[in-house]
């Protein structure tokens, strides 16, 4: 994100202020697609952007690029569009705002670790089934019949 501080103006000799970024620059910059960033404003996810005059192109500003970057952190992050609306509509730092926000993030926090949890699960599965498959393939029967029984339990854990 070096070249995004940049183009933000953080090293840029030119003021934040005049910073015009194309549709081509917040994709390569953000990782969206330029789509996806002409989806979330008609969504309004990002608010209408400026055009330019002269070509009718969208021109992005730093606050532009700045929540639209947030938006790139949550979507990465696996939240769904509802709760990146919930998000960026809840500006401010008022306590309610700050409370919803915790609420909300940490909510996404617990369902993310409950995802890791049965992840976890089924590769502890596939695990076990590779070792009976090669204990089968090496002909170490006593091996295959305890991960058999391993596998069964394993595999009961998966639902």
């Amino acid at each position: 994100m070096n070249e995004a501080r940049a183009v933000r103006g953080e090293h840029a000799a030119q003021p934040a202020a005049e910073t015009v970024l194309s549709v081509q620059d917040v994709s390569r910059i953000t990782g969206l697609s330029g789509w996806t960033l002409r989806y979330y404003e008609k969504i309004g996810l990002i608010d209408p952007v400026t055009r330019d005059r002269s070509s009718g192109h969208r021109a992005y500003s730093r606050a532009d690029l700045t929540r639209i970057e947030s938006l790139a952190h949550l979507r990465a992050a696996g939240l769904g569009i509802e709760e990146m609306r919930a998000l960026m509509a809840a500006r401010g730092h008022s306590p309610e705002t700050v409370a919803m926000k915790i609420d909300m993030l940490a909510g996404h926090g617990e369902a993310l670790a409950a995802e890791m949890r049965r992840l976890a699960a089924r590769k502890r599965y596939i695990d076990n089934r590779v070792a009976y498959w090669r204990a089968v393939q090496a002909g170490d029967d006593a091996e295959a019949q305890r991960l058999e029984s391993e596998g069964e339990l394993l595999g009961g854990r998966l639902g």
